[in-house]
């Protein structure tokens, strides 16, 4: 749910370890990779250090493999989430789930239950919980079409019911008081009418607070509300901005290609010439984080990534006022 509210797409990447079935007993067995968090869901590297940690096991043969996705808090072992996907590492849009994907309060309670299809789309009704037990929010997810950019299908939340912890109702079928509050302690509220945001919207995210003018829907004004007193105003254009390259995109790859230099020995060892580059564009503009869509030799990733960063500073991505990280693709032909 917390992406249909964060478009852009901000790059996590968990700290990973592997571990045999020796050190966790039946839960762990050959190949598990073990992630560490702290209290916000950010990556750290130990478990003494984390408030919770994610355990990925392989279950099936080759040919049909899934991924076990189980999270346990650190200070008793209990289980935090359990869920499938279908690969074994966080895609940009998150966990690519398949089935049904639970996940638990600290003391046990149920807290949510969510369904996916074969492809990791939501699907049918997700059910959210108070620590209580008490229904907090049904959310019904509706299929809109296809996407003209990826043609997968695209779906809506509609929102049924929200109620507060007492039980009573806030919102009924899309019309009424919502708001949703994440993991890392961000936050958003307003009205929805006909199941769409109208008039004001609050949250905090990004270490402030930001105030939103919605009429049917579409974002009207915003204004972000930094610790030092300073005001970002933006609008629906401006509210979210991919990152800027150093030079217009035909230059910039001219750039890049003129520092590449491989062997034709190397290039042989490639499954393709045509290699897709990711990398993250940082809140100050520097690049990090350079992964390949293909195992190539260490001398020619080096290089490119060596090319790739010596062009110069990017302009990061911007979300509601401030810069965010964010992942970029770039395919290198050699």
């Amino acid at each position: 749910m917390k992406g249909s509210i964060l478009v852009l797409l901000v790059l996590i990447v968990a700290h990973t370890e592997a571990f045999s079935s020796k050190v966790r007993e039946k839960v762990f067995i050959k190949d598990t990779i073990v992630n560490y968090f702290d209290t916000s869901g950010n990556p750290v590297k130990t478990k003494l250090a984390s408030h919770s940690y994610q355990c990925i096991v392989p279950v099936g043969d080759d040919s049909r493999r899934l991924f076990n996705i189980v999270g346990y808090y650190t200070d008793t072992d209990s289980m935090k989430s359990f869920a499938y996907s279908r690969d074994s590492t966080v895609g940009f849009f998150g966990w690519k789930y398949v089935g049904e994907s639970t996940v638990y309060y600290p003391h046990g309670q149920l807290k949510s239950v969510e369904k996916f299809d074969t492809d990791g789309v939501p699907m049918d009704s997700s059910y959210y919980y108070y620590p209580t037990g008490k229904l907090k929010m049904i959310v019904v997810h509706v299929d809109t079409g296809q996407s003209p950019f990826t043609g997968s299908r695209m779906i809506k939340p509609h929102y049924l019911l929200y109620a507060d912890s007492l039980g009573n109702y806030l919102l009924k079928r899309g019309n009424g008081m919502l708001r949703l509050d994440y993991d890392d302690g961000t936050y958003i509220e307003g009205e929805l009418k006909g199941n769409e945001r109208e008039g004001k919207w609050t949250g905090w995210n990004m270490g402030s607070r930001y105030e939103e003018q919605y009429l049917d829907g579409v974002l009207q004004s915003g204004k972000r509300f930094r610790a030092n007193g300073e005001v970002i105003a933006y609008d629906a254009e401006t509210k979210e901005s991919a990152p800027v390259l150093p030079l217009k995109l035909k230059q910039f790859m001219e750039a890049v290609y003129r520092q590449i230099d491989i062997s034709d020995n190397l290039i042989t060892q490639l499954k393709s010439r045509l290699i897709n580059v990711t990398f993250v564009v940082n809140k100050d503009g520097r690049l990090s984080k350079f992964k390949y869509d293909q195992n190539i030799p260490i001398k020619a990733s080096s290089q490119i990534t060596t090319a790739i960063q010596a062009v110069g500073p990017w302009k990061p991505g911007r979300l509601q006022g401030e810069p965010v990280a964010i992942n970029y693709t770039i395919p290198i032909q050699l």
